[in-house]
């Protein structure tokens, strides 16, 4: 006996068959659907084809700072204008005899009375010696002015007398000359200084004040200084010249210290 029944699996009277056709008929349906959604779906993509899309989502923002928070301002700085220069004097001063002088710089400053003296050769100063420098008053120089030529002035230097009117001045270029190398001049060795690059000098006469600024110094052999011929040009428009002796620490040496000032400022007087 077989263990199941060999008959068809279906029996007769049974409606399977109509079964089977509705289930055929619910998946045609289910494509259709399918269908459908589908072709919706693309005609609607294509209806929405070069529209704009949709606004991106925006992005938090940053708070601007309040002005109670911002951070203060560094100040400009109001740009200020330079003190103008006072303008220097250039007054005319008429030539007349000095009265007193001054060399004035960084390192010192000389204050002395001025006396005449004659053009006697080796000029010698006279008087007192620790405030007093002379002027040659007739043939050598004139009298200074703003429009004068040359005007000659010598002081004593000397190393036996630490007061001596000009040490302050000899000492410094004496330093220098001892070691420059000699600059012929008209023939003449002469001995660059520096040390007294600069320094003002002041002659005030009965007619006014005159400065000169100094612009060269050397030394020259005692014996040779009348031949160089720079110095010896008393034409030389608004010059003062400076001669005094050369010391050094306590030694003195054959030499003359020549100082060569130019006119830089004039004030008339007032009186």
């Amino acid at each position: 006996m077989p263990l199941c029944d060999p008959a068809p699996l279906y029996s007769v009277g049974v409606s399977k068959p109509a079964d089977s056709d509705t289930s055929r008929q619910r998946v045609v349906l289910v494509v259709v659907a399918l269908l459908v959604i589908a072709v919706a779906t693309t005609a609607a993509l294509w209806a929405n084809r070069g529209r704009p899309s949709a606004a991106p989502t925006a992005r938090a923002r940053v708070p601007l700072p309040t002005p109670a928070t911002l951070p203060a301002r560094t100040p400009t700085p109001t740009p200020t204008r330079s003190r103008a220069r006072p303008r220097i004097p250039h007054e005319f001063v008429a030539a007349a005899a000095p009265t007193s002088f001054a060399i004035a710089g960084p390192k010192f400053t000389i204050k002395a009375h001025v006396c005449g003296m004659d053009n006697v050769r080796p000029l010698d100063p006279p008087g007192e010696q620790h405030h007093t420098v002379c002027w040659v008053q007739h043939g050598f120089g004139v009298p200074p002015g703003s429009r004068s030529a040359t005007t000659y002035i010598l002081g004593h230097a000397w190393a036996q007398d630490s007061l001596e009117v000009l040490n302050k001045a000899s000492a410094p270029a004496t330093r220098e000359i001892l070691h420059a190398r000699p600059v012929y001049v008209s023939g003449v060795a002469t001995y660059p200084a520096h040390a007294l690059d600069g320094y003002v000098i002041s002659l005030r006469t009965p007619s006014g004040l005159l400065r000169y600024t100094v612009d060269s110094a050397y030394g020259v052999a005692k014996s040779q200084a009348a031949s160089v011929a720079p110095l010896m040009n008393e034409a030389a428009k608004q010059r003062v010249v400076i001669i005094t002796c050369a010391e050094l620490n306590g030694v003195d040496y054959d030499y003359n210290v020549i100082v060569q000032a130019r006119l830089s400022a004039s004030l008339a007087s007032r009186t």
